[in-house]
């Protein structure tokens, strides 16, 4: 008989990552981030803090872990990229990354209905998107042979991550499903980038 199997001796196994996200982000959004305490995030999803640490490392590793995530898919998927069409690659790279953060997790989009809600979360969120932006303008800037820091990376950084920052947004105000909401990140993405194409070599 395989140990732990529901035999009522030793102690029952930790709920999962995935789980205690859940229940932690489901808190936030009904009680308010700043009201919400990490003892009270372990006691609902039946967790020790030692756990929630391990999974999570602070409360707001719980918004950011799994945004985190979705840029080292970004970088991942740059990597992978054909050099000569930059702007295409940013645009597959960008919706590649986002669909397996969307389908990774049942809440990775709930999480950005915190962020402009709390300062605390707002004074966090510029290093995160500049890692982001600096993903896309370093492999802008390797493909035309410029400084990632000079004028033109940073403007396609920025006009991705204004397009990225809209929808997430417009998906806030609205019912759309998963797909849906990949398909007009799409289609944004796909018009502001033939837009900058202008800017390219």
């Amino acid at each position: 008989m395989t140990s732990g199997s529901g035999n009522g001796r030793g102690r029952p196994l930790a709920a999962s990552r995935s789980s205690v996200e859940q229940v932690a982000i489901a808190m936030m959004l009904g009680d308010g981030y700043e009201a919400v305490s990490v003892d009270a995030i372990a006691s609902a999803a039946n967790i020790g803090r030692t756990t929630f640490f391990r999974y999570f490392g602070s409360k707001s590793g719980v918004i950011w872990g799994p945004f985190d995530a979705t840029i080292e898919w970004l970088l991942e998927a740059l990597a992978q990229a054909a050099p000569d069409d930059p702007l295409s690659a940013i645009r597959s790279a960008v919706i590649t990354s986002t669909r397996s953060a969307l389908y990774s997790s049942e809440v990775w989009l709930e999480r950005f209905q915190l962020l402009d809600s709390y300062p605390s979360l707002r004074a966090e969120a510029f290093a995160h998107w500049e890692r982001w932006k600096s993903a896309i303008a370093e492999h802008v800037a390797a493909a035309e042979e410029l400084d990632p820091n000079s004028a033109v990376p940073m403007a396609v950084a920025g006009a991705c991550q204004g397009v990225f920052m809209a929808e997430l947004r417009n998906w806030q105000n609205s019912d759309n499903e998963r797909d849906e909401i990949l398909n007009r990140l799409e289609r944004s993405l796909t018009d502001v980038c033939e837009a900058l194409r202008t800017l390219l070599r």
